[in-house]
């Protein structure tokens, strides 16, 4: 059993590396955006490269002419597109020599807008200013992509207004000054809605991994409850099974009959359990205690004073109860053990007794099933509870979980005592 113990703790170990099935839909969707994304941030090249066809077609000499300011905007053209896909919509979450690359890109593709609007300027809007502002909006953190927006605008509206007028920025406002404005804002709404989608995403993922990873846990938690007293009792009594084989046939096909019934229900209990819907009942499990400790030679005395319970707090007494008994069965040399379930205003209780040796501390079962396992389910009410577990001073062990009197919904009930 203290194998068993230890596979069930393996198991429990190897649960958060699990990962949950691989949505297909999600799957698609992130294709189709890994593909729509580098389409759309090479749609914004057609305006350099329509300004480079027009510079060859009217230069006199179109290639010597127009080599400066083809490098130049082939140049500009590279910095924003590595800007759109190596960085888009990760705002804060780069490291530090990311974060400083991304920055060094942004400087240099402001240089190169400032270049080509002062070397190569044709006496149009400023629009290589939308360049820098949508990388801006795309690349970087919130806060610092409005201040960055803002200052394209402000520089486009005041570079225009100081080689066109201020009488004609204001006159062509629409056209000088809104599509910045617009671009802008709407490119930091996108960069915003995309981040929240793929945060969501993440939450849905991890929930979907928590989902699978407590079910395991369930899984490895109950499997080491049900059989832990089972096998226990299972190996008592093939043993005295083979001890009264020669000296009492009949005797010993009663012990294989035991073995026989107990190895169905334990069969039939692990189902359940798989299945996750079984949920044990306090007469079922001081009815199997008095078995267990019967074939173990240990006198059972049971007091029950509990009265009728709620599912859920019936179902975490009765888990306790097994834990017990089979600790007692296990570990304790016991001759007698002792039952209590007491209600009073508020809460139940539930000890289990024995005048054995104690606990031997290295043979208690690893973290995760045994007395952890319990723990976790006592844990799991909202007014919370307590397990406490140790040894007698005048010898013994005691084993005493306490819980609030909570209905199936979670909801403590008033203080009342017994119905």
């Amino acid at each position: 059993m203290v194998g068993f113990g230890r596979e069930s703790s393996a198991m429990s170990q190897t649960i958060h590396n699990e990962k949950p099935p691989r949505d297909a839909a999600s799957d698609l969707r992130r294709g189709l955006v890994s593909f729509a994304w580098p389409f759309f941030a090479a749609m914004w090249l057609l305006f350099p490269l329509g300004e480079a066809i027009r510079v060859l077609r009217t230069a006199h000499s179109p290639v010597q002419a127009a080599i400066p300011f083809l490098a130049s905007m082939a140049v500009f053209a590279s910095v924003f597109l590595w800007l759109m896909l190596r960085y888009p919509f990760r705002g804060s979450d780069l490291t530090l020599p990311e974060r400083r690359a991304r920055d060094g890109l942004l400087a240099a593709l402001v240089g190169l807008t400032l270049h080509l609007e002062f070397v190569y300027y044709d006496g149009g809007i400023p629009y290589r200013f939308m360049f820098v502002l949508v990388a801006a909006a795309v690349t970087l953190p919130t806060l610092r992509a409005v201040w960055v927006v803002a200052a394209c605008v402000v520089a486009a509206g005041g570079m225009y207004a100081v080689r066109s007028g201020w009488e004609t920025l204001l006159s062509s406002w629409e056209r000088a000054i809104a599509p910045f404005v617009i671009v802008g804002i709407s490119v930091i709404l996108v960069s915003r809605l995309v981040l929240t989608v793929r945060e969501l995403q993440a939450a849905r993922e991890e929930i979907s991994r928590l989902a699978v990873s407590e079910e395991r846990l369930r899984f490895a938690r109950d499997l080491h409850d049900l059989l832990g007293r089972s096998l226990s009792s299972i190996a008592l009594k093939s043993e005295l099974a083979g001890k009264l084989l020669p000296s009492s046939p009949e005797n010993a096909a009663r012990e294989v009959r035991d073995i026989e019934r107990l190895a169905r229900r334990s069969l039939r209990e692990v189902r359940e359990a798989v299945a996750g819907y079984r949920q044990p009942t306090l007469a079922s499990e001081l009815e199997g205690a008095g078995e267990m400790l019967e074939a173990a030679g240990i006198e059972l005395r049971v007091e029950d004073e509990s009265g009728v319970l709620p599912a859920r707090t019936e179902a975490v007494l009765a888990w306790a109860v097994r834990e017990g008994v089979t600790n007692v069965i296990r570990h304790s040399r016991a001759r007698h053990c002792e039952i209590l379930l007491k209600r009073t205003d508020g809460e139940v209780r539930a000890s289990i007794t024995d005048d054995g040796t104690g606990y031997i501390p290295e043979r208690v079962v690893p973290a995760g099933t045994g007395l952890s396992g319990l723990e976790e389910r006592v844990a799991s009410f909202a007014d919370g509870g307590s397990v406490e577990a140790g040894p007698l001073p005048q010898g013994g062990f005691r084993l005493s979980v306490i819980l609030p009197l909570e209905d199936d919904e979670g909801r403590t009930n008033g203080r009342g005592g017994s119905p």
